[in-house]
């Protein structure tokens, strides 16, 4: 029942969340992608706007609600 409980929490959560991993970041829970460059990616989640840059920045994977970013990542912001 405990695993049910956590799928169920995980489909209705809408708070955005953030992973950093060896080269990558994933966002979960975004509304939208703004601009993206090699250097720069902007993307949107209610009023705040998440900035990754760095070198060679690509979009690995894009789900509705879920973006892969990969490259060499220097620096992530939260305005």
């Amino acid at each position: 029942m405990k695993i049910m409980k956590r799928i169920n929490n995980y489909l209705i959560d809408k708070e955005y969340k953030i992973i950093v991993k060896d080269n990558q970041v994933s966002i979960i829970n975004y509304n939208e992608i703004l601009d993206f460059t090699l250097e720069k990616i902007s993307i949107r989640h209610n009023n705040k706007i998440i900035i990754i840059e760095g070198k060679n920045l690509y979009i690995s994977k894009m789900l509705e609600d879920e973006v892969l970013i990969k490259g060499i990542i220097t620096i992530i912001r939260i305005n």
